[in-house]
């Protein structure tokens, strides 16, 4: 026969401990970070310069019937690429974005662009790579954990949606960053497609 002081105790503490999981797994819930911030994309030492044609392309995306970008491959690293024809021929228009086997969070897979000047890659890795004025300037931001996706918003801002890591809960948070400055300041936003 159970007593009744022990079945209370052990009801009380069966609601402790479930209490602190819970409280631990709300605990372990990750912060994101309100703002993020890229750097500029400086070229990688032994690298191709602008300008380098290229045969290896994977992703594509057209702006126009001439224009379109690509991830590009030469060598051992991967490159945005240009194309100015319809796609007949390729070139490099910035450093390299990825050097297999030595930057795997830089990884990038995928291409977006908004127009001939705005054009962004991201996917597989945590940064998302951006030029704002056609490929003069890259810059890289870095995720937490995992770049998702970065889709056109209005009024010229770009979304990006990054997932941190699996926290406490077993669940993957995923948040949101808005950037009104072509890729360079990141911030995050709770507003349905960043803010209309």
């Amino acid at each position: 026969m159970i007593r009744r002081s022990t079945l209370a105790f052990a009801l009380i503490s069966a609601g402790a401990v479930a209490a602190a999981v819970a409280a631990a797994s709300f605990a372990a819930t990750p912060t994101p970070p309100a703002t993020i911030k890229a750097q500029l994309i400086t070229p990688f030492p032994n690298t191709a310069k602008g300008g380098t044609a290229v045969r290896s392309l994977s992703e594509r995306v057209f702006v126009s019937s001439n224009v379109g970008f690509a991830l590009g491959a030469v060598g051992d690293a991967q490159y945005p690429a240009e194309t100015t024809n319809g796609g007949a021929s390729w070139k490099t228009f910035g450093p390299a974005l990825h050097v297999n086997a030595a930057q795997a969070p830089l990884s990038v897979t995928e291409v977006g662009a908004v127009n001939s000047r705005v054009v962004y890659f991201y996917g597989s890795g945590q940064a998302v790579d951006v030029t704002s004025d056609g490929g003069k300037h890259w810059y890289r931001a870095l995720a937490p954990e995992l770049s998702l996706a970065v889709v056109p918003g209005v009024s010229g801002r770009l979304v990006w949606i990054v997932q941190d890591g699996v926290n406490g809960s077993g669940n993957a948070a995923t948040w949101q960053y808005v950037s009104s400055d072509g890729g360079k300041v990141w911030h995050y936003s709770t507003a349905l497609g960043g803010g209309f």
